[in-house]
């Protein structure tokens, strides 16, 4: 809320300056352009430690919340010791307790790979490069008015 407080006091100053609302626009896509580029950077981190890890025999069992979390997590059993999933648990998904499955394991992180997050690192990553590049075809045709 404070967020969007602070961006019409933004608008509205700039409009008694007397910024065009073209100007306003290129900032505005600037400032999406950047976002994108954040949501990149993200994946492509994800994705580059997603190499790096070791595929290990898993079992599911349980969800919790970690500490200093908000987002429940799906926890697996690897070699005796448990260990929490990257990304949060799918909200639409059912997971089976003592289920075996394969899971990457990260030791950078300390944490797996489900299947799920192996998915949302490949899929975001693509999903990514292609907004970034749209994102700015639109903000370079944006700049040549």
């Amino acid at each position: 809320m404070e967020f969007i407080l602070v961006l019409i006091v933004i608008i509205v100053l700039c409009k008694i300056i007397g910024v065009s609302n073209a100007a306003l626009i290129a900032g505005v896509l600037c400032l999406v352009e950047l976002a994108i580029i954040a949501m990149l950077l993200l994946f492509l981190y994800f994705c580059l430690n997603l190499l790096f890890t070791k595929s290990k025999k898993a079992e599911f069992v349980r969800t919790g919340k970690p500490e200093k979390s908000k987002f429940q997590v799906a926890y697996y059993l690897v070699d005796g010791k448990e260990y929490p999933c990257v990304f949060p648990r799918e909200s639409g998904i059912a997971y089976k307790i003592n289920k075996k499955c394969t899971v990457r394991y990260s030791k950078r992180l300390n944490k797996v790979y489900d299947i799920w997050a192996t998915l949302t690192c490949i899929i975001g990553l693509a999903f990514s490069i292609m907004a970034v590049y749209f994102s700015l075809q639109i903000l370079s045709f944006v700049a040549a008015y």
